[in-house]
């Protein structure tokens, strides 16, 4: 049996990814620790928002390394992992500081992490030597595309991520530069998502991005485009879900549309 143990540091958007690690790390048959000195793989997944975001990163990298360089000594090979955006921002210079990290990806290549843990597997095989590997580019393919339905991880209410990326550029932020251009899921994707985890007794969607008011995800059968508002009312519709949150959102995008949606449906909550 492989252990995997997943640390999550950061905003609602890297929660998001870190369960869907999990989810796609359990759908690969590995069983999720809470203990990283019980796993055979750890993944850091990483947020680079907050002021010294890359020092605690390595920081925090530095107790993984006592951890695999003991169970080294014992005969069991340690893989660790770092994700996310501050992933995203270093690339290789976190192999040039961290040479024991086996593995960097990007914000937007996490769904990959199964298809590279086999690379190292095999280029180890082959030479004999630690085999490092970065991946930090922007995909065609959005990720959602290659992960599996999400699992409730908690009981109550859980996330559903409708957007990614932004455009503004506002120089205070590193977003567009980590998390890439902006990209809305189609609204379909979102409402079977969201009946799923409905269905394992979800009560609560938050509905998060990086700029989740300017949402324009492709309306179901090819009818144009969904704005926030539009699929607030959507979502509302199923049963058994009985509240709606959202963020993060932008001033400049707020719409007397969705002003309305805040006034006149009840599942969304009134909050911004």
């Amino acid at each position: 049996m492989k252990y995997a143990f997943v640390k999550s540091q950061g905003c609602d958007s890297n929660t998001y990814d870190s369960n869907r690690i999990r989810d796609l790390l359990e759908h690969h048959g590995y069983q999720l620790t809470d203990i990283y000195t019980n796993a055979d793989l750890i993944v850091i997944n990483t947020c680079n928002i907050r002021e010294k975001a890359a020092e605690k990163v390595y920081s925090e990298l530095g107790r993984y390394k006592i951890y695999k360089n003991a169970s080294r000594a014992e005969g069991r090979h340690v893989t660790i992992v770092v994700a996310g955006c501050v992933g995203q921002a270093e690339g290789s210079l976190m192999r040039k500081r961290a040479p024991y990290v086996d593995l960097v990806l990007g914000s937007q290549v996490y769904h990959q992490l199964p298809e590279m843990l086999e690379k190292i597997k095999r280029s180890k095989a082959q030479s004999g030597e630690e085999a490092y590997r970065v991946n930090t580019v922007f995909p065609v393919d959005p990720k959602f595309d290659f992960l599996p339905m999400p699992q409730a991880r908690q009981t109550g209410g859980a996330c559903l991520a409708i957007q990614e990326g932004c455009d503004k550029f506002c120089t205070f932020c590193c977003v567009p530069y980590t998390r890439g251009p902006e990209y809305s899921r189609p609204v379909q994707d979102l409402v079977d998502e969201a009946r799923h985890l409905v269905r394992q007794g979800i009560k609560e969607l938050l509905l998060q991005g990086q700029n989740v008011s300017d949402y324009k995800g492709a309306a179901p059968m090819g009818t144009g485009t969904y704005t926030l508002a539009q699929l607030c009312l959507t979502l509302a519709d199923i049963d058994g879900l009985e509240r709606l949150r959202y963020a993060s959102s932008h001033p400049r995008d707020m719409s007397q549309e969705l002003a309305n949606v805040h006034r006149d449906c009840p599942k969304v909550m009134p909050s911004l």
